[in-house]
């Protein structure tokens, strides 16, 4: 039968490829705040300088609009997602709300390769933090490396859309490292909670790490929020 259009499904596929590659690449620009937030997108600089076509790109922006990560313009325009430190306070407030129940239910289901695991993702996002800490490492190294800790963390966690709905959220809150590139100097400060951390959850003492995870969501708030009112030049422009 003849393809009156001319269009395979060949052709669907490098589409689709072309725009998943612009997604992605889109994606990790808005995490490490590469593209500023709340500054407008510029598709055509984005095209000259990744060879995306512009429906490429808009169809990414449009998925990363759905994902909170940008925002739709008047006049069919897009721009990066603006933070702030009331959004901080209540993105973090959200992300309590859905890792107690998801971190209850790691620690009930995880395994003993799940904690080996644990041991080695938080060893490598420590060493990590402190390269970047001494300038030796880039901060996109130690997100990576603090998102697979995480990750690890939560695994074993039965329900998937608390686990789906928390990752969105975790996404947001690697912005607000890239803006506020002291978190990575407090975070250091953090080396006990996180010992002490890990030490409750190997020893299956839900409660205390549940706990300990919401002192250090409140510290890490409270920093932020200090940052903010001192004017700290340490927040990226």
């Amino acid at each position: 039968m003849s393809n009156p259009t001319g269009y395979s499904m060949q052709d669907a596929t490098q589409d689709d490829s072309i725009t998943q590659r612009a997604y992605l690449r889109l994606k990790s620009d808005l995490i490490a705040c590469r593209l500023p937030p709340g500054q407008r997108i510029n598709i055509s600089r984005i095209q000259r300088e990744t060879g995306f076509s512009q429906a490429a790109v808009r169809e990414a922006l449009s998925r990363l609009t759905s994902e909170g990560l940008a925002e739709i313009e008047r006049h069919s325009g897009f721009r990066a997602s603006p933070i702030s430190t009331t959004g901080f306070r209540e993105l973090s407030e959200a992300s309590m709300v859905l890792e107690v129940p998801c971190l209850r239910s790691a620690i009930e289901h995880g395994g003993l390769e799940w904690e080996g695991k644990l041991l080695a993702t938080i060893h490598m996002s420590s060493r990590m933090l402190a390269e970047v800490v001494e300038g030796r490492a880039e901060l996109d190294k130690y997100t990576a490396h603090r998102e697979a800790f995480y990750d690890a963390l939560l695994s074993p966690c039965e329900n998937k859309w608390l686990l789906k709905s928390w990752k969105q959220l975790y996404v947001q809150q690697m912005r607000y490292r890239h803006t506020f590139r002291k978190l990575a100097e407090y975070e250091l400060s953090l080396s006990e909670y996180y010992r002490n951390f890990i030490d409750a959850i190997l020893a299956r003492d839900t409660d205390r790490a549940i706990a300990l995870c919401l002192e250090k969501y409140e510290k890490v708030i409270d920093f932020v929020e200090h940052l903010e009112a001192t004017g700290d030049e340490a927040k990226a422009s």
